[in-house]
């Protein structure tokens, strides 16, 4: 194996570690010396709350309704492997969280961790719920909405005492069960923020699992991610994508004494494990989306992941949001696998209909590939179809995102872009930023006027954001701006956010490349006398100028970046600057191809016949 389990530290170990004031003597025990019944005894009871404070249980005799026994004064029980006899009952009985809370007290002593895990995730799943319906539920059941805010408190905190107490005796299942549970809830609880009427068991959770500023408490994840190390060799496929996509859900990577965090472990356990073998559909999904989502480009992670996908002789077990979330995760962190983006868009454009596929999903598909700049005309069309016939079912990112990638491929489909107008207007209210930034863009690329969605409300909108705009987002309002007013005569911004947007197109620092190195010095040699990097009135640069029989010519030295992947077919920004420069500056234009280039070798006398060919000039001999 990648690691010996003899050097890992056990949770205790390291809670002691990072708890314990280095005047104190502290003995650790080895774990394999140990029964766990005697090592859960000596350290994990003994060893203070995660929880400040010292409130006591709940009084046994206001319980009297809901405690037949003296069961949750004997915690170390819980710590067996045995499965007792079952007195616990099932939490899916239970139909809202204050219920849960109290049952799960009652029992406390007779649940292994099994049970106690599920009282987590039976948690996790009724937050979804409207506290409305939660209220309902708690004061129509046993009376649960008479106990104090005191008493839910010093319950919930019981159960998670015992449910950290007792990691030294879960297996890989329940711990990330645990683990990805509170996840959830941590994340639901987000969502919904801070609210007057929240009730109690809210409140409570978001003590618990949440610091002050909505962050997840690091101290219990971390605790949960130690614990998580000392059996990490010992869990399968299924488990090891679980806590990942947790962690991912709480924006939180662990980290360890060594240096390492627990991500790095997770990777090089899920290669050691064979991903070929034993990663089905959904677990390299919500791998790839995890990594994906806190911006770890392991490579080595991803490459096995593509292989396997690669590998299958069909994608069925895969369904559109495990499809989706792939090929967004790849994108997102800019691993290329040209295999796994063909074998996924050959699938999706070979199903018989897209019915199944979310527009979100749809999005974010159209999204990856644009990132990605995978050329796949048969795949763009496909989904095309599909969002036409769907268009009300997009949300502002939906239709933003979808939008945004047809524009940037270059794919100016006057249909798609038409059809979505009433629908991208409807939703105007409801934009990010970069949604606005984005659709305001990509019609500029398509050149598909629309002026009930570009009216002044969106106008508004977009000086309301004015100081929320990143650069790049400023840049592509510019050229909203000059394609409103320079090309279809409509109102652009204020003259406030035009400055603003107009100092950021001018901010670009140019890149001049050996190609364009090379270009330059061969219009030297031919007698024209040619301008580097010109800032012509637009704001755009042109990366060289010369004057041919009396006027200005200006020439476009393009690389592979303005083109859609290996294809010949420009990319959206390609074509709004070729448009915008010859109507606005009055400047005629020329290209200069890499694959034209390339096709002319390293003889200069030829590559400066090209550049004659292509400017009209007579030759000197």
């Amino acid at each position: 194996m990648w690691r010996c389990r003899q050097a890992v530290q056990t949770t205790a170990q390291r809670w002691l570690r990072r708890n314990t004031s280095p005047h104190v003597s502290v003995r650790l025990y080895n774990t394999s010396a140990c029964s766990s019944t005697a090592f859960g005894q000596s350290s994990l009871l003994n060893r203070p709350s995660i929880l400040s404070g010292s409130d006591s249980h709940p009084s046994l005799e206001r319980y009297g309704d809901v405690r037949t026994s003296n069961h949750a004064s004997t915690p170390y029980h819980a710590f067996s492997t045995r499965r007792p006899p079952r007195r616990v009952p099932q939490m899916r009985d239970f139909h809202s969280v204050d219920k849960v809370i109290v049952i799960a007290y009652k029992y406390l002593g007779d649940m292994d961790r099994r049970d106690v895990s599920a009282v987590w995730a039976r948690i996790a799943k009724l937050m979804k719920e409207p506290q409305s319906k939660q209220q309902v539920q708690s004061s129509s059941n046993n009376n649960i909405g008479a106990h104090s805010f005191q008493d839910m408190k010093n319950m919930l905190r019981k159960i998670f005492d015992n449910t950290a107490n007792g990691t030294e005796q879960c297996d890989m299942k329940a711990l990330t069960e645990t683990i990805f549970s509170m996840a959830k809830i941590v994340k639901i609880l987000r969502q919904q923020g801070k609210s007057k009427g929240e009730d109690s068991s809210r409140e409570i959770l978001r003590r618990l699992l949440l610091s002050k500023d909505m962050k997840p408490n690091r101290k219990i994840f971390q605790f949960f991610g130690d614990a998580s190390m000392d059996i990490l060799d010992q869990y399968d496929a299924r488990c090891l994508s679980n806590l990942a996509f947790a962690y991912a859900l709480i924006d939180y990577v662990p980290e360890f004494d060594d240096g390492s965090d627990l991500f790095d472990h997770i990777a090089m356990c899920a290669v050691d494990i064979d991903i070929r073998t034993k990663f089905n559909a959904q677990d390299i999904a919500n791998m790839a989306w995890a990594y994906a989502t806190l911006d770890i480009p392991h490579a080595v992670l991803f490459e096995a992941l593509g292989d396997q996908i690669v590998a299958n002789e069909h994608l069925g077990k895969f369904n559109p949001l495990a499809l989706a979330n792939t090929v967004w995760a790849y994108a997102k962190v800019g691993i290329d696998h040209p295999e796994l983006f063909e074998k996924l868009a050959n699938h999706i454009v070979k199903t018989d209909s897209l019915d199944r596929f979310y527009p979100q999903a749809l999005s974010n598909i159209m999204w990856a590939y644009a990132t990605a700049r995978v050329h796949d005309p048969k795949l763009f069309q496909k989904v095309a179809e599909a969002a036409i016939q769907r268009k009300e079912e997009f949300d502002s990112q939906a239709v933003a995102n979808l939008l945004w990638a047809y524009a940037t491929m270059g794919i100016t489909d006057k249909k798609l872009f038409s059809s979505f107008v009433p629908t991208a207007a409807n939703l105007n209210d409801s934009y990010t930023n970069q949604g606005l930034a984005n659709i305001a863009w990509a019609y500029a690329v398509a050149d598909i006027d629309a002026p009930t969605l570009f009216n002044d409300a969106f106008i508004n909108t977009c000086v309301e954001n004015k100081d929320g705009f990143f650069v790049a987002e400023l840049r592509q309002l510019y050229q909203w701006h000059l394609w409103q007013t320079k090309e279809k005569c409509n109102p652009g911004l204020p003259v406030n956010l035009q400055e603003c947007c107009h100092e950021a197109f001018l901010s670009r620092v140019p890149r001049v490349s050996k190609f364009q190195d090379d270009v330059l010095a061969q219009l030297s040699y031919i007698g024209l006398d040619p301008q580097e990097e010109v800032l012509v009135g637009s704001g755009y640069r042109i990366d060289a100028i010369v004057e041919v029989n009396g006027k200005q010519v200006g020439i476009e030295v393009d690389g592979p970046s303005h083109f859609v992947g290996n294809s010949k077919s420009p990319t959206g920004s390609t074509i709004l600057k070729r448009r915008q420069v010859p109507l606005i500056d009055g400047i005629e234009r020329v290209s200069v191809p890499y694959w034209k280039w390339d096709e002319v070798g390293k003889d200069q006398a030829k590559k400066q016949e090209y550049l004659r060919n292509l400017l009209s000039v007579k030759s000197d001999k």
